[in-house]
């Protein structure tokens, strides 16, 4: 029998073992279902009916909610133009009001959205001009305008974005495939999360399971099947 104890031996064997290990870390996941990893536990939402009295603004049972996977909305992209993906609740404000601000807290935009009944979710777009900067995490805020002279937390919702670069595994990664779902469960392992959405609603009328299954997995399930604003 040959003796397999031969250092040279030995050593070749963990040199193949060390390159497909590495092989098998860079080749893209294959998403089954599709999932945030990172997602923090969430409170489930409240319902807007005090609120809606008192403010007499949001007439559905679901409050203003931003995508995002924790009730903090705190999220990170790869973007110098990230786009906004908020729940607009059933309301007879006719307009929104959105504003964004950076770490010195200087606006740097500010938009009014014409709202119509609501029931649906918006995407916000920055303006040509406006660019936020990696290393750096911005404030944004969105509000229903029904009567400025009351607020409340069924009104209004806010959150932080941060812009980071991504690490040479995860562009490895997203170098090795073509598809879009892999993309996506490529950005929420890596914790970058308007990008996994991105992508998610790039095939949400060919596979809206996949939409399903994500926000399902950040514990917004109640708010999977709503449909989006037409422009």
């Amino acid at each position: 029998m040959k003796n397999n104890n031969n250092p040279n031996f030995l050593r070749g064997i963990s040199k193949l073992f060390v390159a497909v290990t590495s092989i098998m870390v860079i080749l893209p996941v294959s998403v089954n279902a599709l999932e945030f990893p990172s997602a923090p536990e969430r409170n489930p939402p409240k319902s807007t009916a005090a609120g809606g009295r008192r403010g007499g603004c949001v007439q559905g049972d679901l409050p203003i909610k931003a995508i995002t996977p924790g009730d903090d909305n705190k999220i990170k992209t790869v973007s110098s133009q990230p786009p906004f993906y908020i729940y607009i609740p059933k309301t007879k404000a006719d307009s929104a009001q959105f504003m964004i601000k950076n770490e010195d807290g200087t606006q740097l935009d500010f938009q009014e959205i014409a709202i119509e009944n609501g029931d649906y979710i918006i995407e916000i777009n920055l303006p040509d001009q406006i660019n936020i900067t990696e290393g750096q995490t911005y404030t944004w805020e969105i509000s229903l305008v029904c009567n400025p002279m009351f607020i409340n937390s069924g009104n209004y919702t806010k959150g932080t974005i941060e812009r980071v670069s991504l690490d040479q595994l995860t562009k490895t990664q997203l170098e090795m495939t073509g598809d879009t779902l892999d993309k996506a469960q490529i950005f929420a392992n890596a914790d970058i999360w308007t990008e996994t959405l991105i992508n998610v609603i790039a095939v949400k009328d060919s596979q809206p399971q996949e939409w399903i299954e994500l926000l399902t997995s950040v514990g917004l399930h109640d708010y999977a099947e709503k449909s989006f604003a037409t422009n």
